[in-house]
């Protein structure tokens, strides 16, 4: 019998903390994916329901587009330095439980097909179902997986061939592991250097970048890049240092 994660998953990110700005933040966060989480729940689940297992699909990715927006929070919130180091780093934590949330559920789905092709589940069950496994880096096994269960798919139609192509990348760089990365093919995953300007990582014959690009429907590189402008604040690099000082001053 497949379990799914509902209304019942704790995320556990409203952490008491000397920064009640955030903790009022996060606690609003919390309520909404639970709130998210309960409207789902209120259905009973049908796993071998196309319909169901579709609208399991927008709602996993509704709630990961959700979290990974509010991270936007502590600019528009107009939070100080410190609060925004502590914000920064509890909204990663909580990030991670959703994934790994959707990760789980998104394994109970695929045990049933070898994926949400496009001809019988439609453009939007591919696209929700590759954000998912985009976003699954504590398991880098499962996306190694998707990544080959996608390539003859991408090619018979029944995926987007730039899913392909941004899932390459991804494993590529191996987010569970940072000191392993590969060199990626199409130029997708990257880091901000500074307000407003972003960079991808090493790429493989950077010369044939766009032409690899332009063959699995991607824009130049130089438009993708542009789509960062409002994104980055500040460089990751950055970014990252003020979220280790504020994990150690709350420890």
């Amino acid at each position: 019998m497949m379990v799914f994660c509902g209304a019942g998953v704790v995320i556990g990110a409203a952490i008491a903390s000397e920064h009640p700005k955030v903790d009022a933040a996060l606690a609003e966060c919390d309520a909404h994916i639970a709130q998210m989480r309960a409207a789902f729940a209120a259905a009973p689940a049908a796993p071998g329901d196309d319909t169901w297992v579709k609208s399991k699909l927008q709602h996993m990715a509704d709630v990961d587009q959700y979290v990974r927006k509010f991270s936007q929070e502590g600019y528009a919130r107009g939070f100080s330095p410190d609060e925004s180091a502590a914000f920064g780093s509890r909204i990663s934590e909580l990030m991670v439980a959703v994934d790994l949330a959707n990760t789980t559920d998104l394994k109970q789905l695929l045990s049933k097909q070898e994926w949400f092709g496009i001809s019988r589940f439609g453009e939007w069950a591919d696209l929700n179902a590759w954000l998912l496994v985009q976003h699954a880096d504590r398991d880098p096994a499962f996306q190694r997986e998707i990544l080959q269960r996608l390539e003859p798919l991408a090619a018979r139609g029944e995926t987007k061939p730039s899913h392909y192509a941004l899932l390459y990348d991804r494993v590529a760089l191996n987010y569970a592991d940072p000191t392993k990365p590969k060199l990626q093919r199409y130029g997708t995953q990257g880091r901000c250097t500074g307000p407003g300007t972003w960079e991808p990582y090493p790429v493989e014959e950077p010369d044939k970048l766009d032409q690899r690009r332009r063959s699995v429907g991607l824009m130049p590189e130089t438009d993708y890049q542009k789509l960062f402008k409002d994104l980055c604040h500040e460089s990751t690099e950055e970014t990252l240092r003020k979220q280790v000082e504020a994990t150690k001053a709350g420890s």
